[in-house]
Order: structure tokens, then C-alpha cells, then sequence
């Protein structure tokens, strides 16, 4: 095999290149994509030479101009700003780079202190609070000074131009969000009215689709799994956590080797609003989550806890997003219709209607507030409707 040559980094760089690589490295890259990102830097500290700058005049627009050369001189690499973001927080992180500068703005300070009070008020999820953030960034656009002004025909001639041009189920998200970025300004005292309940109810539903998913379609899944790798034997595990104990993508992305009993077999789930509740361990998911952390070969970085990590650099524990691509990914290689993490949720309580548990026994394993949110959950038929169907008065 040949040896790959060394990337020669000139001028500015040159005495952070190395860190660079041993950051690489650490963060699990393999060899051939340290040597690319290695040659981005290079192209990055040639160019800095060229043009005469020092280290600490690096900054977005220098980025922008050296892509726009690399453009005109018609080359096909390396020519978008993205190229250049890992290099980029790298030199900022180790405080060499100039961080972008944040101007004075209201707006976003006002975002921030929501942010924050999403997080430590309502304690929601890292993905709730970026749709959340969606919403309210688009709502204050070109509202700097009348955020404090904000009357109920506004919000309402805003939510009814959105819904003309919006689905149903993003209009009702949006709506909610909305809900809440209003009664964050309310307590707050931006606002002296509580504007959220000014906002219109959106028409329609959106249908629930029944999930149709059973036994035999998990078998499937679980087949399609290479357990002689390491990927296999965690996407095995992830799947059957996700069917058995009916997890949410987060829960399952938030899941901690410290949070489950082995002793006791019990495991703590970190559901909705921070709130935590213990589950028993049912057998095979004691037994894939053994199989995943004794077979496999696990690259943890230092001071990582998260149960499944991923298998591809940058390591570290898995998102939300990638929990649902191993659902994705395993429904095309075997052949079943594509389908994400949470139909096998709503798979889980269709299945535990089928096998004869009550509704609140349902609920409480779904971890559902409302019974009507369970009933929604499941494939609705003549047989599962038996149970909550009342006696004809008389009969």
C-alpha cells in the first residue's frame, strides 16, 4: 500500500498544523480524511501568504474572498465557505482566530433570554427548542422597536397569512410555538396583554396514519443488521430499544450507560420536560444493549457517557436526527416502506393493544398525559375499538 505523502502547510499556519492533526485524530477522522482536511488547511494558509495576512486577521469575509479566487480561477475544490468551517473553529477554539463579532441587537438578546427559558423554565429538548427558536426568530423579523407594541390583529393577520401558505400540520406547529414565545413576552413584560390567546385555531386535522408495523417487520429489520460489525450491533440495539420500550428518537439519543440498573433491571428514561421515569429492562433489550457495549468496539471520547455513539468521525454520543437514519437506512436495505423511529412508537402501542393491554397500561408505558394521544397512536379497528365502545342503552 502505498505511503500517502505528508501535507507541507506554509506561512501563518504552519505552527498550528500539527494540533490540527492531533485534533483530527482525536476526534476519530480516518487517516485519508485528516490528510483532506490537512490539505484545506494548507490551501487555507497559502492563500493567508499570499495575501499578507496574520492569523488574527482571519475572519469570515477572508474566507468568502479566498473561496471567490478559487471560483474565478476556475478550480473545483475547496470552493465553498463550508470547506473551510472545521479549520476555521479550530483556530478559534484554540483562541488564535478572531470570533465573529456580535452586534447589539435587542432582538437577539430577547431570543436568548428565551432560549434560555426554554431550556431552564420549560425544560425541553435540544430539538424542541430549535423549532421553537424557528418560529419566534421569523415571527420578530423586521419588529425591532414594536415587539412591545404587538397588538392581537397582528398576530392574528400574521398566523393567517402563514396558513395560506403552509400545510396544516406546519401551520398547528407553528401555532403552538408561536403560543409560547407570546406568553414568554407576557411574563416577561414585554408585552402587556397575554397575546397567545389571540391566536386563531388552524381548520382541519391531519389524518393519522395507522402503523401496520408487527412482529414479522421488526424481525425483518433486525435482519437487516450486520451484527458481525460494530455499526450492526448498534443499530440492533437501537431498534430494539425503539420497539420495545417505544422511545422517542431523543430519549433514545439521550440515553446514558449510567442510567440503566443492571442489579434491579431497570433503565431511566429522560422523557418531555425533563421529566424521568424508570422502566424494567425487558429480556432481548437487555441482551442487545449487552451484545452492542461487549462485542462491539465502541470509540468513546474522554468524558463521553451517552449509551450509542456514532461510528464515523466526528465521535460522540448520537443525535435525535441520527437515531432516525438508522431507521431509514434498515427499512431501504430490507425492503419495507420508509418509515422513521416514531412509526415504530406508534407500531409499539398498536402491538400492545393487539396483545390485550388496557388503555392506561398503554398510556403509562407511552408515557402519554392524554389518553386521546395513545388512542391516536394505534391502528384503530372494529376489534381494538371493542374496549372503549360503550353498551347501546337498553341492550
Amino acid at each position: 500500500m502505498k505511503k500517502r505523502q505528508s501535507v507541507g502547510v506554509a506561512g501563518p499556519l504552519s505552527l498550528y498544523v500539527e494540533g490540527y492533526r492531533v485534533s483530527l485524530e482525536g476526534r476519530g477522522y480516518a487517516p485519508d480524511s485528516v490528510h483532506w482536511r490537512l490539505r484545506q488547511f494548507a490551501v487555507l494558509a497559502r492563500w493567508m501568504l499570499n495575501q499578507g495576512l496574520a492569523v488574527g486577521d482571519l475572519d469570515a469575509g477572508c474566507v468568502e474572498r479566498l473561496v471567490a479566487a478559487r471560483r474565478a480561477q476556475g478550480r473545483t475544490t475547496f470552493v465553498s465557505v463550508a470547506n473551510f468551517a472545521l479549520p476555521i473553529a479550530y483556530l478559534r477554539g484554540i483562541d488564535v482566530a478572531p470570533e465573529v463579532p456580535s452586534p447589539v441587537d435587542h432582538v437577539a438578546q430577547l431570543l436568548e433570554r428565551y432560549r434560555s427559558y426554554l431550556a431552564t423554565e420549560r425544560g425541553l429538548a435540544e430539538g424542541s427548542i430549535s423549532g421553537n427558536m424557528h418560529v419566534a426568530e421569523c415571527f420578530c423579523k423586521g419588529r425591532d422597536s414594536r415587539l412591545e407594541e404587538l397588538s392581537a390583529a397582528e398576530v392574528t393577520a400574521y398566523i393567517a397569512a402563514l396558513a395560506a401558505r403552509s400545510s396544516v400540520g406546519w401551520s398547528k406547529k407553528t401555532v403552538s410555538a408561536l403560543a409560547s414565545f407570546l406568553r414568554f413576552l407576557h411574563v416577561t413584560g414585554i408585552t402587556a396583554q397575554p397575546l397567545a390567546l389571540a391566536l386563531p385555531k388552524v381548520a382541519g386535522h391531519r389524518q393519522n396514519v395507522p402503523c401496520e408495523l408487527g412482529e414479522h417487520d421488526f424481525a425483518r429489520l433486525l435482519g437487516g443488521c450486520d451484527c458481525g460489525r460494530d455499526v450492526g450491533l448498534r443499530d440492533s440495539a437501537i431498534l430494539t430499544v425503539l420497539w420495545r420500550l417505544g422511545l422517542r428518537c431523543g430519549e433514545v439519543a439521550g440515553l446514558r450507560v449510567d442510567d440503566i440498573d443492571w442489579r434491579h433491571g431497570e433503565i431511566t428514561i429522560r422523557g418531555k420536560g425533563n421529566h424521568q421515569e424508570l422502566l424494567p429492562i425487558p429480556k432481548d433489550v437487555g441482551e442487545a444493549i449487552v451484545r452492542y457495549l461487549q462485542d462491539g468496539h465502541r470509540r468513546v471520547p474522554p468524558g463521553c457517557r451517552a449509551l450509542f455513539v456514532q461510528m464515523r468521525a466526528p465521535e460522540g454520543p448520537m443525535s435525535p436526527t441520527g437515531v432516525g437514519d438508522v431507521v431509514e437506512r434498515l427499512c431501504r436495505r430490507v425492503g419495507l416502506p420508509a418509515m422513521g423511529a416514531h412509526q415504530l412508537r406508534h407500531g409499539t402501542a398498536t402491538q400492545l393493544v393487539r396483545n390485550g393491554a388496557s388503555w392506561p397500561e398503554i398510556a403509562q408505558v407511552m408515557r402519554h398525559r392524554s389518553m386521546a394521544v395513545t388512542v391516536s397512536y394505534t391502528t384503530v379497528d372494529s376489534a381494538l375499538m371493542r374496549e372503549l365502545a360503550r353498551p347501546w342503552p337498553g341492550a
